[in-house]
């Protein structure tokens, strides 16, 4: 019988991992195949929020010793990902990502010798296990007469992270360092051929991610249809049609109750991992989420598996100061939730946490 929506919200928070306790950072990692990452410290907590108990320091930890990386796999999008995963996953989006920068690159004067440049400075500034922030990276380019001002420098590391040649490794005070991914962390396996790869980012997908569809998956990886459906063919009996073309893992967690609150960070793959987000999301709802509709997706407030509002921190030197902006007025027992939700983000900043609830209506 095909799952309905309070059932998919059910069997997605479980395979999703969401409020999940114990587990380590690469646990997290491994299980959600990528996790999107644009912003470093909502990465943090979208592992976190997936293994409670660990700490920011942990993450930081786990990023610091090469157990997993940040890239652009897919979409042109930050993820964090082991760094195994992300070779596998460029096997099948690299090419065709350049081909969609291509136009971009000819207006910013990007051609195959300038990258090759850009390339071959890197590898100077970094071989030997060094790291160096964008702007340190961006400096070396200038040195070797490489212009990487405006969007230049961006999409000339796009390009190079294409080539599989750099990702976002350890971690400062502030941001986060550049490094070369087969110094900071070898392949400890061969990336493999077109259709176990297909097999490996579909099941992937659908373990961190499922119930989902075809289009969801399509959606996620930035790969045609039909790739996706040949993923489908070469993964066999292990994945399930749930009916109306909802797609499981047959290996999958018993739905997660829902009765629970939890505070998840913006660009979530709680609402991103889909194409379709309406049973996470109500329309009317969206722009509070993404205000403008400008891509930027704001912290999000998450009860019985809907999405209910927004928050944000500030924090400060002995505290972190946590707002919350409803969507539509609270009940109590539900504010009470949201208050427990606060506390554990404050266990995981390692920080007293003092939560405000604010008026909708204000």
């Amino acid at each position: 019988m095909t799952p309905t929506a309070a059932q998919l919200r059910a069997m997605r928070l479980a395979a999703q991992r969401v409020g999940t306790t114990g587990g380590t950072p690469l646990d997290v990692v491994t299980h959600m195949h990528a996790l999107q990452g644009q912003d470093l410290g909502q990465s943090l907590w979208a592992v976190g929020a997936r293994a409670l108990g660990v700490t920011r320091r942990d993450v930081r930890a786990a990023f610091d010793r090469a157990e997993f990386v940040r890239s652009w796999p897919m979409r042109g999008t930050l993820h964090v990902l082991r760094a195994d995963t992300l070779r596998t996953v460029l096997s099948l989006t690299a090419e065709r990502t350049l081909r969609g920068l291509a136009r971009r690159a000819r207006e910013l004067g990007i051609d195959d010798a300038l990258v090759g440049r850009a390339r071959d400075a890197t590898i100077e500034a970094l071989q030997g296990g060094r790291s160096l922030d964008r702007e340190g990276v961006f400096a070396r380019w200038r040195d070797a007469g490489i212009d990487a001002s405006g969007q230049r420098g961006y999409h000339l590391l796009l390009h190079l992270s294409q080539q599989g040649l750099v990702a976002w490794g350890p971690t400062g005070r502030v941001g986060q360092g550049l490094v070369l991914l087969d110094e900071w962390s070898p392949a400890t396996e061969t990336v493999p051929d077109h259709d176990e790869a297909l097999r490996r980012t579909l099941v992937g997908y659908l373990r961190g991610r499922g119930p989902a569809t075809d289009a969801d998956a399509a959606h996620w990886t930035k790969l045609p249809l039909g790739e996706v459906r040949r993923a489908r063919a070469v993964a066999g009996a292990s994945v399930e049609d749930l009916g109306d073309g909802i797609l499981a893992l047959a290996d999958r967690p018993d739905p997660a109750p829902l009765t629970a609150t939890h505070l998840l960070p913006g660009f979530d793959e709680y609402l991103l991992g889909y194409a379709d987000r309406s049973g996470h999301l109500a329309a009317a709802h969206a722009l509070r989420v993404v205000p403008g509709a400008n891509g930027m997706f704001l912290a999000m407030v998450v009860h019985r598996g809907r999405v209910v509002g927004t928050w944000r921190t500030a924090e400060r030197t002995r505290d972190v100061r946590l707002t919350v902006t409803p969507f539509e007025p609270l009940s109590a027992a539900a504010t009470r939730a949201v208050d427990g939700a606060a506390e554990r983000v404050g266990r995981f900043l390692e920080l007293p946490v003092v939560p405000q609830v604010l008026d909708p209506a204000a």
